[in-house]
């Protein structure tokens, strides 16, 4: 008997005990960190404490006898795995330009060549849908199409003319369409959006009236902060779903309890999660770093959750403001119940695809734009590039060299194959993710051991 290769043994900050994580079978345990001590000593012929029922331990798959267990754990879990992905729909983005009407100082976009500011012209929305009946009309359960950008939303009567074009068409096909934006001309848009059919409106504020505008101002040089927050309470008048996104990093994270009261005063945080949902992401490089991004500013993954779990212990507001995932664990502490192992973290070429402006076609959201990951076009002809996307398709982790035998595979996914490709010219390559350390914060931040 020994400790499965994918059991997780994961310190919780401040605390005596340890959480145990099986990700294969969705088992999840706290032990004292002497017994965790003992689990990982069984490699070495070590005895298990009479504390541990080993009953328990084998149901739970935490131990197992060999790796031919091990690699039947595995194969049940990919299968599980495979059939959960087929359930989720695929996600189509449609960038309409390039172009935009912010100069945010961290946009990953602005190397980009300045000709893809040109709107796309209505013959290229009529092939995109052409594609979409000839490649997506069979799909179950239905995709879905987000509208990114560049800006989609700038009010210009051309702007407004595709908008409606993409309303139209999607809700002749039974489509719904989320809009990315920075919500500054939100409002202007607000008639169109509220006769549907539209799935959510995700936006931007990076913070408090002062913070955010430094970071996200006009390309005028003026704020952007109080025309985006008008137009997100007309989004919940209208009751159009928001998903309200901050991208954090050292400059603006230390702000984030200001924004959280404010989103409370204004009633966003007593919608249910169907109306409002936040999200944090973390401000990276993609490419490389946009001109006014500095690097001594980006936090990596367990910086920026250790720091939101300090600001959350001392801000309250801010648990209700978002609830981080933690790879699972914040699922968890809502449902008694880890999420399913996930295998692929990579939705490019697979369960999302990307089109641009001029007719290109892409992967996913992160390489649509980027000449080197151009998968084919859509407009004016039909091209695709399919030995480029056979090995999008083909990454995950049981394909990636660097992924084998790592036990935080079945969490971690492989990360981004677009972060993977810059780094190692290859999208079969890993983007690790710290899975045991953000376990450790989750059980902290939820209290899990307590």
């Amino acid at each position: 008997m020994r400790l499965s290769r994918s059991t997780l043994v994961a310190p919780i900050p401040g605390s005596a005990q340890v959480l145990l994580v099986q990700p294969l079978t969705g088992q999840a345990a706290l032990v004292g960190a002497e017994d965790a001590a003992a689990l990982r000593a069984l490699y070495r012929g070590g005895p298990l404490p009479a504390s541990l029922p080993e009953e328990t331990l084998r149901a739970a798959a935490f131990v197992v006898e060999s790796d031919d267990d091990d690699r039947a754990l595995l194969a049940r879990a990919r299968a599980d795995f495979e059939k959960e992905a087929a359930r989720a729909p695929t996600q189509l983005i449609v960038v309409p330009s390039f172009g935009c009407n912010l100069a945010c100082t961290y946009c990953y976009q602005e190397v980009f060549d300045p000709s893809a500011a040109t709107l796309m012209r209505p013959e290229a929305v009529e092939a995109f849908f052409a594609y979409v009946d000839a490649n997506h009309a069979a799909e179950t359960p239905r995709p879905y199409v987000t509208l990114f950008g560049g800006e989609p939303l700038r009010d210009t009567p051309a702007h407004h003319e595709r908008i409606g074009h993409f309303l139209r068409s999607a809700g002749e096909r039974g489509l719904s369409l989320a809009f990315v934006t920075n919500g500054h001309d939100l409002e202007a848009f607000l008639p169109a959006l509220a006769a549907g059919p539209v799935k959510e409106v995700q936006v931007t504020l990076d913070g408090p009236r002062k913070v955010h505008d430094a970071r996200r101002p006009h390309a005028s040089g003026r704020g952007t902060f109080d025309r985006i927050v008008a137009g997100i309470d007309a989004l919940v008048r209208a009751r159009i779903p928001v998903n309200l996104r901050v991208v954090a990093d050292r400059q603006n994270l230390p702000a984030l309890p200001e924004l959280a009261e404010l989103a409370d005063a204004k009633g966003w945080l007593e919608l249910p999660a169907s109306r409002f949902k936040t999200q944090v992401g973390r401000n990276y490089e993609l490419f490389g770093c946009a001109s006014r991004q500095r690097r001594e500013d980006l936090f990596d993954r367990v910086e920026l959750w250790a720091h939101y779990l300090e600001l959350a212990e001392a801000h309250p507001v801010l648990r209700r403001f978002h609830r981080p995932r933690f790879h699972g664990i914040g699922h968890l502490a809502d449902t008694g119940e880890l999420p399913a192992p996930n295998f692929d973290a990579c939705p490019a070429a697979k369960k999302e695809w990307a089109f641009g402006p001029d007719g290109s076609l892409y992967g996913c959201t992160a390489t649509v734009g980027h000449p080197a990951h151009m998968l084919g076009r859509y407009y004016p002809v039909v091209s695709r590039d399919e030995a480029a996307i056979a090995r999008w398709r083909s990454r995950s982790t049981l394909t990636i060299p660097g992924c084998a035998g790592c036990a935080s595979a079945p969490v971690c996914g492989g990360g981004c194959g677009a972060i993977a490709w810059d780094r190692e010219g290859t999208p079969l390559a890993p983007d690790c993710r710290p899975v045991v350390e953000l376990y450790g914060l989750g059980a902290r931040y939820y209290g899990l051991d307590t």
